[in-house]
């Protein structure tokens, strides 16, 4: 077996790049990077009828919205490609004819009506349904495809791999679930290349995974039943199996398999909902392995240096969107300013960000970032700073702008604070601010600032009051004031 890590991540184009999907992907990366190893992309696209360009292109734009890029792979090539399974057909045949000529397998010439015959057979018996191997005989074998199919055509001979009798038990180590073991007499002879010449999955991995020189396969539980005859595979071909590492399956908290009902299951649906790449990258790091330092947010990076694969539990992990929320909203919290309007932009298409300078939209964003979790919530933190007037509903009016105290608050914040007030920077704003509600005692500063920020912003939580006023300037601020000033008291604004 080579001394060089390479791992891989195989993916079938037949839907959009699954959570599960991504998080294996993710700790073949983070193994490759923590031992200067090699990630491959290999697209298992054999699937003809249900393989789509639409799911290759999203497999790829997730993957690499998630920092995971690969080393070699179908739009980078490499030494030991084509990276796509449907490119490699003419190589799938060649070591199945070589299995055919070392005794290793044979054809089979039982259609599927015939097949099934023999499986309801076993159902009926209540035993469990293993191939009769009858077409090992060659001379059953010769006059089977002699004979005509249920439709009167030729017969079309599928290619099984033959599991000697005495076989027995198979062992093999698996890095995260220790020593496993199957009773080879209890799977039979399996089909390695179908009757349209197509590879069976279990006959290309290996094939693939041979040539291209994988030295471990990282993957989930659910494959864990497909290594015995991936195995007998590799010993039927001469070739050393890579090392095995199964991780345990990804599980909604009602404990059963993550679904649509549970929320998306496609990487590219939390990205469209506003969680960050590396937030979402963080939290499936976490799915199932855990640092040793204990930090757990962090990147990509200082994961890789820290994965080992004896650090994955075997057990199930549950999808926690509280935490995957917890992590997003620390990441947009902490993030630079200008990155944040950069991943932000997506998000606030229907405002006119040319209104305001970058300073501007830094601030605004830094100042309504603090409860946001996940970027779709943006555009209603900050739509009532764009347009000139902002909804003031009859309940906030009711509440917060009816009666003596708000009307008498507005009007002198109008006579006297917007009128000598300096819009050139918010710490000279925040000062005014201040001083004007001392101003105003006995009135509650709870009355002042609530009827203030209804006025300005229909609303009576968000954004810093100071930072707020600068970022709309005096003239959108005078005009909303009066506004509400005519709601309160009945004048035409």
């Amino acid at each position: 077996m080579t001394t060089e890590i390479r791992v891989r991540i195989a993916p079938s184009p037949t839907g959009y790049l699954h959570v599960g999907t991504a998080r294996t992907a993710l700790f073949n990366y983070l193994y490759a990077q923590g031992h200067n190893g090699k990630f491959i992309l290999r697209i298992e696209d054999t699937d003809l009828e249900r393989s789509q360009e639409v799911y290759t292109k999203n497999i790829f734009e997730s993957l690499k919205a998630l920092g995971l890029q690969w080393d070699e792979g179908p739009d980078v090539g490499g030494e030991y490609g084509p990276y796509a399974q449907s490119e490699r057909l003419p190589i799938y045949r060649e070591w199945a004819e070589k299995l055919v000529g070392t005794g290793h397998a044979y054809y089979c010439y039982h259609t599927q009506a015939e097949l099934d015959a023999e499986r309801e057979q076993a159902q009926a018996e209540k035993r469990a349904y293993i191939y009769s191997g009858s077409c090992r005989d060659a001379a059953f074998r010769e006059a089977l495809a002699q004979k005509p199919a249920d439709d009167g055509s030729q017969r079309r001979p599928s290619l099984r791999f033959h599991i000697p009798q005495d076989r027995g038990a198979l062992t093999f180590n698996d890095l995260v679930r220790g020593e496993v073991s199957f009773d080879m007499a209890l799977i039979g002879d399996f089909v390695i290349m179908k009757s349209d010449g197509t590879p069976s999955y279990n006959f290309a991995v290996v094939v693939d995974d041979m040539l291209m020189k994988i030295s471990h396969v990282i993957r989930g539980e659910d494959h864990i039943s497909n290594t015995p005859r991936q195995v007998v595979v590799y010993e039927a071909l001469n070739a050393t199996p890579p090392r095995f590492a199964h991780v345990g399956m990804i599980l909604a908290p009602d404990r059963t398999k993550l679904s649509k009902r549970h929320g998306a299951v496609a990487v590219s649906d939390y990205i469209k909902q506003g969680y960050l790449p590396e937030a979402f990258c963080n939290f499936i790091a976490l799915l199932g392995w855990s640092p040793p330092d204990g930090e757990e947010i962090g990147t990509l990076e200082h994961f890789a240096k820290q994965f080992e694969l004896e650090r994955i539990t075997h057990s199930p992990a549950i999808f926690e969107k509280d935490k995957l929320n917890f992590i997003n909203g620390k990441l947009i919290r902490t993030m630079p300013l200008e990155r944040l309007l950069s991943v932000a932009k997506p998000y606030l298409h229907e405002f006119d960000l040319n209104q305001y300078s970058a300073e501007k939209l830094h601030m605004m964003l830094d100042a309504v970032r603090e409860p946001i979790t996940v970027l779709d919530e943006l555009p209603d933190a900050v739509n009532y700073f764009f347009g000139q007037k902002v909804i003031l509903d009859a309940q906030l009016v009711g509440e917060v702008l009816t009666g003596a105290e708000p009307a008498q608050v507005l009007e002198r914040f109008r006579d006297g604070f917007l009128a000598n007030a300096d819009f050139n920077a918010s710490e000279t704003l925040a000062l005014a601010l201040k001083e004007f509600t001392n101003s105003l005692k006995p009135i509650k500063t709870k009355t002042i600032m609530w009827s203030i920020r209804a006025a300005v912003t229909g609303r009576t939580h968000g954004a810093d009051l100071s930072k707020t006023l600068y970022i709309l300037g005096k003239d959108v601020v005078c005009q909303r004031v009066e506004t509400a000033l005519a709601l309160t008291t009945g004048s035409p604004a």
